[in-house]
């Protein structure tokens, strides 16, 4: 079972950003986090506050991705599918 989305979704946007899924959800949850507000964090900061608030922890490294984005997978202690999360640079 995955975590609720609408939770990540509210502790995103205390650090002005925006959640959206993709992908099927088979093997992951795939997030996308799009800075939405003027005082967005930056994106080492979004990762730190979400592995906080999910009891989470960083699998592997934060990868540089086309344009900018940076996608990082979150693996929660006590589940076994992990967050496939890509993070949108801010403008």
């Amino acid at each position: 079972e995955l975590p609720p989305v609408f939770a990540i979704r509210n502790w995103a946007a205390q650090v002005g950003y925006a959640i959206g899924e993709h992908g099927s959800k088979e093997r992951d949850l795939d997030l996308i986090a799009a800075p939405w507000a003027e005082n967005a964090v930056s994106a080492d900061e979004l990762i730190e506050f979400l592995c906080e608030k999910l009891n989470a922890v960083v699998s592997g490294t934060v990868e540089d991705k086309p344009i900018g984005r940076k996608a990082v997978i979150l693996q929660m202690r006590g589940w076994y599918r992990p967050l496939d999360l890509s993070i949108c640079p801010k403008a």
